[in-house]
């Protein structure tokens, strides 16, 4: 009985996420639009009441009035949102951003009537202007998942400068949305899409006192994490954050209604919250390996809160974090090329490296094999990781070697790719407020940091490096202009790269 019990709820289930694919497809089409006739609601009630401090500094919007876009570090005036998104050069991940309403959130609910009259006017203009749901990445599952969420969590805001005109239009977009994403909400997608989907519906079903609708959102996702391994399916750790808060507010809506939260929602929570506070710097932050933002430490322990702490019976290996006397290293062993960051007391000193290919129309194999190993003695650390795939057919390992010593203040490196066909840089991203002196004997750098510390690069005779030192970024909360020290190696051991890191001295006071 069983046996055909479930035979019959996976048939279901199959047939369900086809139909959910179904209109996934069909919404790519112009006419979808046609399709979609909700019923407007008379009333809309935020029941997502949860306080989160601001994931950035808000004097980027009080003092300047504009937002700081997370995926890139580029500005933009809040009163020019919509001309950006019609006439602007971004990339797609910029437009979705921008799509997503989320600098709504960075606004004060007592804002003067200028400024709601701004935000009534860029949500008119883009419901007039964005009514067709082919539109990509306007209606992508992801940006309107975040707009939808959005709009009813800041609607005490919104609602403010509503007439009686823009108050219907606004609650028939939001039913126009609400039914568009609860068509797909059983889409295979990727576990951040997922719990923004569902959060999504989750927090829109409670503001319309659609409980029916509420719980089956909340049943998709419990069956969803039974499917999948939620820890593999996160490719950053910032997208381990984001789903961590997509599921906190998924759980705050469940508590309102008093109702039990599934295991499966629980334990995820548990493990990924596991995850963040194992990888945190001095400073607060979080490491991110590469990403242009790193939210606020305070944003980062309001998330946590929320979030039971276990014993920590299950060590996430694919994140590894290396602590010596005064410095503290990470390295993601999931990314064949371990990329890594440092930070020496509350100074981070590396903030991310990787390795860029010259050539952009290389085929990267999907199945890599990695692996490595760990040894301590007296203290001292040596991390050797090793990786194999293919790129265009032809076979390539790539080696890492690694020493830090017990102080935190040596740190050694050597980087090998095997095969020399392609061409490859090493980047290394360094904090801004930095003074650069060339060494005089040697293939290398002082790098004197404004705390007065002073540290010495130094790279093998086959490199040669340079130096941008106008990147943007947020780093913990706050806009920083980064510095990306790029690094060639030629022949002889092209694609071979030795460098080492030594703290010569502390600060000013050691100088006396």
């Amino acid at each position: 009985m069983n046996v055909i019990f479930n035979t019959f709820s996976s048939l279901a289930r199959r047939m369900k996420i086809n139909g959910a694919k179904f209109h996934s497809a069909l919404s790519k089409t112009p006419f979808y639009s046609v399709t979609i006739f909700p019923l407007a609601p008379k009333n809309i009630q935020n029941k997502l009441n949860l306080s989160f401090p601001s994931e950035y500094s808000i004097d980027l919007i009080s003092k300047s009035h504009i937002v700081v876009l997370k995926c890139s570090g580029r500005s933009i005036f809040i009163k020019n949102i919509l001309h950006m998104l019609m006439f602007g050069s971004l990339s797609e991940a910029e437009k979705s951003e921008l799509h997503s309403f989320g600098w709504i959130s960075l606004l004060d609910l007592n804002v003067d009537k200028q400024w709601r009259l701004l935000i009534r006017g860029h949500i008119d203009s883009w419901i007039k202007r964005f009514k067709n749901i082919a539109e990509r990445p306007a209606w992508s599952v992801y940006a309107t998942s975040e707009r939808l969420c959005n709009w009813i969590m800041q609607y005490n805001l919104i609602s403010k400068t509503s007439d009686t005109l823009f108050g219907a239009i606004f609650v028939e977009s939001i039913a126009r949305q609400l039914k568009f994403l609860r068509r797909q909400l059983r889409l295979p997608l990727k576990l951040l899409e997922k719990t923004a989907l569902i959060r999504a519906v989750v927090v829109a079903s409670a503001a319309l006192n659609d409980n029916k609708k509420l719980a089956l959102a909340i049943d998709e996702l419990s069956v969803y994490l039974k499917e999948i391994d939620p820890l593999k399916s996160c490719q950053t750790t910032l997208e381990i954050l984001k789903v961590l808060r997509n599921l906190v507010d998924i759980q705050a809506i469940v508590m309102f209604h008093k109702k039990n939260m599934p295991t499966e929602i629980s334990e995820t929570m548990s493990r990924l919250a596991q995850i963040i506070r194992n990888i945190r710097h001095s400073d607060g932050g979080i490491s991110i390996f590469q990403s242009e933002f790193t939210p606020s430490p305070t944003y980062i322990d309001a998330v946590l809160s929320h979030v039971k702490k276990n014993d920590p019976k299950e060590t996430y290996s694919e994140y590894l974090r290396l602590q010596s006397l005064g410095g503290m290293t990470f390295i993601h062993l999931r990314n064949k090329y371990f990329p890594l960051e440092f930070s020496s007391g509350s100074q981070r000193i590396i903030l991310g490296s990787y390795l860029y290919f010259l050539d952009r129309n290389l085929s990267f194999s999907q199945d890599v094999k990695i692996d490595h190993a760990l040894h301590n003695e007296k203290n001292n650390i040596w991390f050797n990781g090793k990786s194999s795939f293919s790129i265009n057919e032809r076979h390539v390992d790539f080696e890492k070697k690694l020493y830090i010593n017990n102080l935190g203040t040596d740190l050694r490196g050597d980087e090998l790719l095997s095969e020399e066909t392609f061409n490859v840089t090493y980047h290394l991203v360094l904090p801004s407020e930095i003074h650069i002196t060339l060494l005089e004997y040697q293939n290398g750098f002082f790098m004197d940091l404004k705390s007065g510390a002073r540290w010495m690069w130094n790279f093998s005779k086959n490199a040669e490096f340079s130096f941008d030192f106008e990147r943007s970024g947020i780093l913990n909360g706050e806009k920083k202009q980064f510095t990306l020290l790029t690094i060639t190696t030629a022949s002889p051991n092209k694609n071979k790269l030795r460098w080492s890191l030594k703290l010569i001295v502390q600060d000013c006071q050691l100088q006396l």
